[in-house]
């Protein structure tokens, strides 16, 4: 029998307590543990550089999704959904999150996967979602992942809660326009110095959209900086822009106003992005990517993942060799799992998923 999630009182998102009137329209349920620690990275050769660590979120799944699914998935439950049908890369850490807690949670997970780059953390994803019984749908491309899930998957299950790929819908990036007020708590009490910049992965919009702009709405002078981990436009279509980013702001702000008329007015900027980490596409490691992993690691004793944070705290490493004032507060914000699941992986034999997955345990892997 799953495990139910209890939600606890003092896990109440910050924004609740802000803005009362949401408490009452916008579900939600507690899936981890919040605040995240702030501390300093002291071996990076930078007077301020600071890590959120959303790593540490829950022992069951951490990193940046644990936050939107406790908004999602009170959703998927308010509307009397029992399954939940989003997609994403073969290795996505989104689709793994959704598998767990919709486990935890009595729901059920169906995942349409496309093909990224095969590594050794990519083949233990899979085997991982097996292991928490999410129907797995190979549908190659990302576009025709994209056409699958628009168009025969809502034909085949009507009923079911259709979950776009990170979790990043005005609901889910809610989670990060709370978490700004978290840090913001953390600021007044001393625990970190206002950050002047927070770095963060850009790859299905939902954690930059939600940091920008909650920093708005807390009234923090920090400018977000999105690594682009992946493919800005599929065609004609935008996927990872400025652009994009800022219609996700507007249209989480609209919900929250919706809700709320104790959201005060503010004016939605576009946000800063970099472009230049993104190396082959969606899933190669990067020779930088590659490097930061060592980097962290060995000063710092922080894992990193070669599709999103290795890329964006590269990105960190040469703002910090680059910019002249090593005083001014930077902030890191890392959104990987260090839950360590290898051993549930490994009691997985990878021909109990469909056959259509197996190649992918023949293919030679991508050093990382």
């Amino acid at each position: 029998m799953p495990e139910k999630t209890i939600n606890k009182p003092e896990n109440q998102p910050v924004l609740f307590d802000l803005f009362p009137s949401l408490r009452e329209k916008i579900s939600w349920i507690s899936l981890g543990s919040f605040p995240t620690p702030v501390q300093r990275l002291k071996e990076m050769g930078h007077n301020n550089l600071w890590i959120k660590r959303d790593d540490l979120d829950s022992k069951v799944y951490g990193g940046n999704k644990v936050r939107k699914l406790e908004f999602i998935l009170a959703d998927v439950i308010k509307r009397k959904k029992r399954r939940v049908v989003t997609m994403g890369g073969i290795g996505t850490n989104h689709g793994l999150a959704t598998a767990i807690y919709c486990h935890r949670l009595g729901l059920a997970c169906t995942l349409l996967l496309f093909y990224q780059p095969v590594t050794k953390y990519v083949k233990q994803n899979l085997l991982l979602f097996h292991r928490y019984n999410a129907e797995l749908i190979y549908t190659k491309g990302m576009l025709r992942t994209g056409l699958s899930f628009y168009v025969p998957q809502k034909i085949r299950l009507p009923r079911a809660y259709f979950l776009y790929a990170g979790g990043s819908s005005p609901i889910g990036t809610l989670g990060f326009v709370n978490a700004v007020f978290e840090l913001k708590k953390q600021i007044e009490a001393g625990l970190i110095p206002a950050p002047k910049y927070i770095f963060c992965p850009l790859g299905s919009n939902g954690t930059m959209a939600g940091l920008a702009l909650g920093c708005i709405l807390a009234g923090l002078d920090s400018t977000v900086i999105g690594v682009r981990v992946a493919a800005s436009y599929l065609g004609p279509l935008q996927l990872t822009t400025p652009g994009t980013v800022k219609s996700l702001m507007k249209k989480t702000y609209q919900l929250l106003k919706a809700n709320s008329k104790e959201i005060p007015y503010v004016q939605i900027r576009t946000p800063k992005v970099l472009n230049e980490y993104f190396g082959q596409g969606y899933g190669y490691p990067t020779k930088e990517g590659s490097n930061a992993i060592r980097v962290l690691k060995n000063r710092e004793d922080i894992g990193l993942d070669p599709t999103y944070t290795s890329k964006t705290f590269a990105a960190v490493i040469d703002f910090i060799n680059d910019h002249r004032d090593a005083t001014e507060p930077i902030l890191y914000w890392h959104t990987y799992n260090s839950v360590d699941l290898s051993g549930e992986a490994d009691s997985i034999d990878y021909h109990d998923l469909p056959i259509e997955f197996h190649q992918f345990f023949e293919e030679e892997e991508v050093p990382v």
